[in-house]
C-alpha cells in the first residue's frame, strides 16, 4: 500500500519521462556513438580521441546512439534560442560565429551539449536548438554579453526545456 506522502505526488509536475538526456547510460560499458564516434566509458561520455583508441583496442565497444544524437535524430531539442532584432539582420554571420564557438566550447566540457539545427521561422529570423537546455541558456548569455541587447529565459513548468529569446534592434556592428 502507498504511503499518503506517495499518493500526493503531482503527475503534472513530474519531468517528462520523454526528455531524451536522462537516459544517458548505456546498458554495457564501453560504448561508441554510431553518430558522433562519442565514447561511453568509466561512467561518463566523452569525444577524445585518445579515450577511443584505447576503448577500441583493449575491448569490443558496443555500437548505441548518444543522448545527444538520440535528441538530434528525433528533432527533440531540450533548449531553444530565439534571435531577433536589426541588429541581427546586420551582424548575422558574426553573431552565428559567435554561437557556433559558444558551442564548441560547451561540447569540450560536456560532448552531450550540442546545436541540433539553426533555422528559421515565421516569427524569428534565428531560431538555435539545442540538446541541453544549459546550452540554450549559455548561447544567449554568450551573445547577450558579446552584442548587448534584450535577454529573457523561460522555463517551462512540465517539461525540461527552456526557451531563450535574445532582441536588439539598436543599428551598428560587432567590429
Amino acid at each position: 500500500m502507498l504511503s499518503a506522502k506517495a499518493r500526493l505526488v503531482r503527475l503534472d509536475k513530474a519531468l517528462s519521462s520523454t526528455t531524451p538526456l536522462r537516459v544517458s547510460k548505456p546498458s554495457k560499458d564501453p560504448a561508441i556513438c554510431s553518430n558522433c564516434q562519442a565514447v561511453w566509458h568509466k561512467g561518463k561520455w566523452s569525444l577524445d580521441p585518445s579515450t577511443r583508441r584505447e576503448v577500441r583496442r583493449w575491448g569490443s565497444p558496443i555500437t548505441v546512439a548518444c543522448p545527444a544524437c538520440r535528441s538530434a535524430q528525433e528533432g527533440n531539442p531540450n533548449g531553444i534560442l530565439y534571435l531577433t532584432g536589426s541588429f541581427l539582420a546586420q551582424n548575422r554571420a558574426e553573431i552565428l560565429n559567435l554561437l557556433r564557438n559558444a558551442a564548441r566550447a560547451a561540447a569540450a566540457k560536456n560532448p552531450l551539449e550540442r546545436i541540433i539545427r539553426i533555422k528559421a521561422d515565421s516569427r524569428h529570423p534565428l531560431v538555435v536548438e539545442t540538446t541541453s537546455e544549459k546550452l540554450a541558456r549559455r548561447l544567449g548569455r554568450a551573445i547577450n554579453k558579446a552584442c548587448g541587447g534584450a535577454l529573457d529565459i523561460r522555463f517551462s513548468h512540465e517539461d525540461k526545456l527552456v526557451r531563450v529569446y535574445w532582441r536588439r534592434d539598436a543599428a551598428g556592428s560587432l567590429t
